[in-house]
């Protein structure tokens, strides 16, 4: 890892941006480490970003712009180089395989790292959706000639090189979309890696040890929910489902008869995952409507309202788990992360649906810093990740798993500045789901309704 190099990660969510400016910790045993420069965070007009995609350049444009600010004035930093987040329910995950006959194969002699990165490249030309491009191309193992399954081709003797992928696409005009924010942003801003959330997210919370054993990192987004199962250090199964943080929300909004972003305050300060323990007696006080009086609340059905949508992501992950074939190799069980990680007791609910282990993830690998201590939460664990993917590779058997971001502006890169500029401090702005889940995948029989 080059500890020398200064990486920016912008994760672009659904209600905010988010900012993460960061550096190669160079201190003997803490080699592994990065260290936190500068972070901000900075909400997004509603609507501006809808299910992961970019629909308000403008908007999204002037909170990158003040986010990036902020992160200059905290590190004392001219940022011109980022690592850009995408997600949401128009990306694609499909799985594909492809081979080629070796040029230099007569000659005896063995597959080269040339020659694996050129399969890969050649697997961003794989045949996808129309209106689609292919962002991730993650090897899962290789082939060569009979040999099938093989997890290092390089060194080995053979004529044909194959292997089997998974193909991370997403829509061509949301991705034009997200760079024309950050055009928007700063004409001379440049993106030198385009990273699928999720993917970032695992690099920023997952372990090493997680990662060689076996995991499930599930991330409770705030339109959707995304699984990426990794065993033996490599990418195996990635999943989306289109439900998260916003219908939880949501279904607190209908039912307790208050408004959404009220419905969002009460989630945040008083959910918890599980009802059981909650007495009956306990009202919470809900402001829900300017000069009418607040509104009684119940913890008790509060809680019971995101107990029964946290069973039905929980229900989706482990039917999907036991689908990819994996559910007796992730040793280490499944880890929480995304904005509803937070809610009290959710892994207490996931182990009693899945029958696994769980734990909630927080950013890992981080130089002891008040500034890191400002950011060890899952709000920025993506943009963590996003620094990670430029300071560690997603997998070290292939050149990259990214496609260049290049082609639009030709940024100056990250340089310390020569002296302090005068930065204004940006200005932070401030079908229902109502069946109770009657079945867990695996111990009873019901299915979940339709989204």
């Amino acid at each position: 890892m080059a500890h020398d190099k200064i990486v920016v990660g912008v994760d672009i969510g659904s209600t905010k941006i988010t900012v993460i400016a960061a550096q190669g910790a160079a201190s003997g045993s803490r080699q592994n480490n990065i260290e936190i420069l500068g972070f901000s965070e900075i909400p997004v007009p509603s609507g501006a970003v809808v299910n992961g995609s970019v629909e308000n350049i403008k908007q999204v444009g002037t909170a990158i712009r003040e986010a990036l600010a902020e992160a200059s004035l905290r590190s004392d930093l001219d940022i011109g180089i980022v690592n850009v987040s995408f997600g949401g329910t128009h990306v694609k995950i499909s799985a594909q395989s492809d081979g080629v006959i070796r040029p230099s194969a007569s000659s005896g002699e063995e597959v080269t790292q040339r020659d694996v990165d050129q399969l890969v490249d050649d697997m961003y030309r794989a045949k996808i959706e129309p209106n689609y491009d292919v962002l991730h191309v993650l090897p899962m193992d290789f082939v060569v000639d009979n040999s099938l399954g093989v997890k290092e081709p390089v060194g080995r003797t053979g004529i044909k090189l194959g292997g089997n992928f998974l193909i991370i696409s997403a829509n061509n005009q949301s991705i034009l979309r997200t760079k024309k924010s950050l055009a928007d942003a700063d004409q001379n801003l440049k993106c030198d890696k385009m990273v699928f959330g999720p993917l970032a997210t695992s690099l920023a919370v997952l372990t090493d040890n997680e990662i060689k054993a076996g995991i499930a990192l599930v991330d409770i987004g705030d339109h959707t929910t995304d699984l990426i199962i990794y065993q033996d250090r490599i990418i195996r199964h990635i999943a989306t489902f289109p439900i998260g943080g916003r219908h939880i929300t949501s279904d607190l909004a209908i039912g307790c008869g208050i408004q959404f972003e009220n419905a969002e305050q009460l989630k945040k300060e008083y959910g918890v995952a599980v009802s059981a323990d909650i007495p009956l007696n306990i009202e919470i006080l809900v402001n829900f409507l300017a000069g009418r009086a607040p509104k009684q609340v119940l913890k008790k059905n509060v809680a019971l309202i995101i107990e029964e949508r946290l069973k039905e992501i929980a229900a989706m992950v482990y039917a999907e788990i036991i689908k990819s074939g994996y559910l007796d190799k992730l040793i280490g069980g499944i880890v929480l992360t995304g904005g509803s990680a937070n809610i009290d007791d959710i892994e207490v609910l996931f182990e009693r649906v899945t029958d696994m282990s769980v734990r909630v993830g927080y950013p890992e690998n981080l130089e002891r810093t008040a500034k890191a201590d400002a950011v060890s939460n899952s709000s920025f664990s993506t943009a963590i990740g996003l620094a990670w993917a430029g300071l560690k590779s997603i997998d070290p058997r292939v050149k990259s798993v990214c496609k260049p971001a290049t082609g639009f502006n030709a940024g100056a890169g990250i340089v310390q500045k020569e002296k302090p500029k005068e930065v204004k401090e940006p200005v932070k702005k401030n079908g229902t789901f109502w069946d109770n889940i009657n079945s867990i995948i695996g111990k009873k029989d019901d299915s979940l309704d339709d989204y």
